[in-house]
């Protein structure tokens, strides 16, 4: 079984729209593909071309006019619709495009996958060759922390699940230097246990957050704020206001891709990345720099459908 992620309460504001997009969600019922990193060529920009009107969207169910785009894969429908949706996900903020080759989605928190062969499955976004980074939009957040990391459990453990959740139990904590961060509820909250058809819920909710990667920690420059590292997110609690989210990491992976509203610490931080402002419509394949991410087709993949 490959797990590894969760979903989250409380962050810094920052895009999308929900109705208004911060790059924190609020906590409602509630984001593995690895890139080279090779080193961009110098800095010249593509000649580009005007770019061809993208089509429009049925507008059904599965549009959403928070954010102008609609989910037309039918896994990724059913894999939204069956974990908790947009309380588990956000709402879409791209069209069905080819990331690293696999169909792809992105939503406010979580970036969906699907590779040849394989289930739908949230992208590992805190990867290191992904987006590794531990500041942004002026909020710090803990370290990955590899001891930490390496405790847990494999799938093959015996009684894999009940491993999964004694896990948990120990490293993600309800209170935190006297606060009641409430991560552990969170996480085991993100996909509503009225939608557990099959299979333990602890597992239902790592495929959302994966193990935690840090301890939490305060921010360094607010000890209003607490964070706890996963694999898949970031929890947020706010002391101002006693909740937790998660932060809205597929809209920032969004805003490296694009170019459009990147945070400049996190702009710092992914220099040298193949991803950062890589999309170019009007290019081929609507990328500036196509050499640098294999099997990516990104045609039309931002505009409001």
């Amino acid at each position: 079984m490959d797990v590894d992620a969760f979903v989250v309460s409380g962050a810094p504001a920052t895009p999308a729209p929900m109705p208004a997009v911060a790059p924190t969600a609020t906590r409602t019922p509630i984001p593995t593909a690895t890139a080279v990193r090779p080193q961009p060529s110098p800095t010249s920009t593509p000649v580009v071309s005007a770019a061809p009107a993208a089509p429009a969207a049925v507008r059904d169910a599965r549009y959403f006019s928070q954010t102008s785009f609609r989910i037309d894969h039918e896994p990724f429908w059913l894999y939204f619709e069956s974990r908790g949706g947009v309380g588990t996900f956000g709402y879409p903020v791209s069209r069905t495009a080819s990331f690293l080759g696999c169909t792809t989605q992105f939503f406010q928190r979580h970036v969906l996958q699907q590779c040849a062969g394989t289930g739908v499955r949230p992208l590992n976004l805190l990867d290191p060759d992904l987006m590794a980074a531990t500041t942004i939009n002026g909020s710090t957040f803990p370290l990955h922390d590899p001891a930490l990391a390496s405790t847990a459990p494999a799938p093959a453990t015996p009684e894999y699940s009940r491993a999964v959740l004694d896990h948990l139990l120990t490293t993600v904590p309800s209170t935190f230097e006297g606060l009641p961060v409430d991560f552990f509820g969170t996480y085991m909250e993100t996909v509503p246990p009225e939608l557990v058809v099959s299979g333990p819920l602890v597992l239902r909710n790592l495929e959302m957050w994966g193990f935690p990667t840090s301890a939490p920690a305060f921010d360094p420059s607010n000890r209003g704020f607490v964070y706890q590292r996963f694999q898949r997110g970031i929890m947020h609690y706010r002391t101002s206001t006693r909740s937790t989210e998660a932060i809205l990491l597929g809209d920032y992976f969004k805003s490296v891709l694009t170019g459009r509203g990147v945070p400049p610490d996190l702009a710092s931080q992914m220099a040298g990345s193949p991803y950062l402002a890589q999309y170019c419509p009007g290019q081929p394949q609507w990328l500036c720099r196509p050499a640098q991410v294999q099997g990516t087709d990104l045609s039309a993949a931002f505009e409001p459908q």
